[in-house]
């Protein structure tokens, strides 16, 4: 400390803290000393890569709150460092569970996600129907391997939803391994690793730190494809050879762009991305009829009223998807819940029709 200001080790120290996860100073690896090579990633692109993966983490949380019966669960504070594969290896201790999440299609590698094994076990125990008290097990068996895969893994699914959705192309997902940290460390096949470290909370459970490792291979290829990346190149003029000298890109003559007549021709539909939809939840209601009332008899309503709705008898019910009608359909009995057969799709012509009737 200087003059009452802390140093750049100082404050790195600080953030670390007590975490279990953090790597010695001595073993600090600092892009600059990499020798070029792709390895370099300045703080803004780290920073980028680390919010991406916030954004999936916590879109899939919404699942595992449910699952865990409401409980409410908080990802945050992302730190992101770029450490060489010999400082990573540390990170898959003895009493840690780690997931290998192996993806294709737009972007091709693996991305590693680590917790504490007592963390993992707290889960399994509630998803099991217990109260999450078994806290001490640093190694989990087949049974609890697999539940919180089941539980977990679809964070990680959500991941892959928003990488497909910074690269513009589908990120499929090509599998997912769960082991414990004591069954060794996973192939390591880049001599790099983007680590970022994120506080995670689950309320009346967990309040811990959780790891993300993506190699500096699949890193760089995410910041190629995703336009909205910065650059750690920072600003910079383009020089031009015009007639014998160089120029720079600013002095050289500007003319006004002539853009061609645009056709109000619908020439066919652009084919969208329906993978990036798949996972959006939409609401299914049957509607078995209407009616309008006077708001006296409304009041006048009590136990045993009859309500007689606009719909005969057998007449097929509406299915409306957010509201919007859809299909109709006929009502059946499965076991002991209700269910509809959809016997009609209605058309994209009869839906028009209903909107300009109600309008």
């Amino acid at each position: 400390m200087t003059e009452g200001n802390l140093t750049q080790e100082e404050i790195d120290a600080l953030l670390r803290g007590a975490d279990p996860y953090a790597v010695s100073e001595d073993t600090a690896f600092s892009g600059a000393d990499s020798g070029g090579g792709g390895v370099d990633m300045s703080p803004l692109e780290r920073e980028s890569i680390a919010d991406a993966v916030l954004s999936g983490l916590r879109s899939g949380a919404q699942g595992l709150m449910t699952i865990l019966n409401n409980r409410r669960v908080s990802i945050s504070n992302p730190y992101a460092e770029l450490r060489p594969a010999q400082d990573i290896s540390r990170d898959f201790g003895d009493a840690t569970v780690y997931f290998t999440q192996r993806m294709g299609g737009g972007l091709q590698g693996a991305l590693h996600l680590i917790f504490p094994a007592q963390d993992g076990a707290k889960i399994a125990s509630v998803v099991m129907g217990s109260n999450g008290d078994s806290s001490t097990r640093t190694v989990l068996d087949s049974a609890q391997l697999a539940t919180v895969k089941d539980t977990v893994g679809p964070l990680l699914y959500s991941v892959l939803s928003q990488f497909s959705a910074k690269v513009g192309q589908p990120v499929s997902h090509a599998g997912l391994e769960v082991k414990n940290g004591a069954d060794g460390v996973p192939p390591l096949e880049d001599s790099h690793y983007l680590r970022i470290q994120y506080s995670i909370s689950i309320e009346g459970l967990i309040d811990s730190k959780i790891i993300a490792l993506m190699g500096v291979t699949l890193a760089r290829d995410f910041l190629n494809r995703n336009s909205g990346a910065p650059s750690s190149h920072g600003p910079s003029i383009d020089m031009m050879d015009h007639g014998g000298g160089m120029m720079a890109a600013s002095q050289m003559p500007i003319q006004d762009v002539e853009f061609p007549q645009i056709s109000t021709t619908v020439q066919g539909l652009a084919s969208p991305n329906l993978d990036l939809l798949l996972d959006v939840q939409m609401t299914v209601t049957v509607e078995l009829g209407r009616t309008k009332k006077y708001i006296k008899e409304i009041l006048l309503l009590g136990e045993g009223s009859i309500l007689e709705l606009d719909k005969l008898a057998g007449e097929p019910v509406d299915l409306l998807v957010n509201g919007k009608l859809i299909a109709k359909g006929e009502v059946v009995v499965i076991d002991e819940n209700f269910g509809v057969r959809v016997t009609d799709i209605v058309s994209s012509k009869d839906r028009l029709k209903l909107v300009k009737k109600k309008g």
